[in-house]
């Protein structure tokens, strides 16, 4: 029997970052990857996740089902790999409270700005378009609302004035990849020592 402490990702993407979080802690001794759920059947995270041989699967939303229905429904895929945490890398569903309560609230997410400025979708291209000086990444705990739980840590970084949005994307990107393993790692960690 395994006492690494388990994270399940979800993700609904390109999987950068849950890659970086799988072969972050891919030899580590006490955080393991038990699996990674997405709720889009073409997610690139999927591909990359499987190729890394971390158990994958796939949830499709049923026409005329509520959020509370699909969360029940993803808690039982979830339950099979016993996770210990949930850990949200690009996945582009708001959590119902009764999966938040399920995992004791034990869920963390990664947003694209410096919250509480620019929540919810597209924040790279929120922050672009009003010209702030800089942006950056927020690790966060997930709560009922948008981008609103508790912050864990940011990471900043500035827009150049001959920045296009590809430019910025990338560079935001990049230091995610970095960041949020090194965070997870970090504030986990704590959580095991208790």
């Amino acid at each position: 029997m395994s006492s690494k402490l388990r994270i399940a990702i979800l993700a609904s993407g390109s999987g950068t970052n849950a890659e970086a979080i799988i072969k972050y802690f891919y030899n580590s001794k006490n955080i393991e990857v038990t699996c990674l759920g997405s709720n889009k059947k073409m997610a690139a995270a999927l591909e990359k996740a499987a190729r890394l041989n971390i158990s994958t699967f796939y949830q499709s939303g049923k026409k005329e089902e509520s959020r509370e229905e699909f969360d029940l429904r993803l808690i039982k895929k979830l339950e099979i790999h016993r996770p210990d945490w949930i850990i949200l890398a690009g996945y582009m569903r708001l959590l119902s409270p009764s999966f938040l309560k399920y995992f004791n609230y034990q869920v963390i997410n990664i947003h694209p700005s410096l919250l509480p400025a620019f929540p919810g979708s597209n924040a790279y291209e929120q922050a672009f378009s009003a010209r702030v000086s800089e942006s950056g990444c927020t690790v966060h705990l997930v709560d009922e609302g948008m981008d609103t739980g508790r912050i864990i840590a940011q990471k900043s970084f500035p827009l150049y004035p001959n920045d296009t949005l590809n430019d910025f994307k990338e560079r935001g990107l990049k230091i995610e990849n970095e960041f949020y393993p090194e965070v997870l790692d970090k504030y986990l960690m704590q959580k095991i020592h208790i």
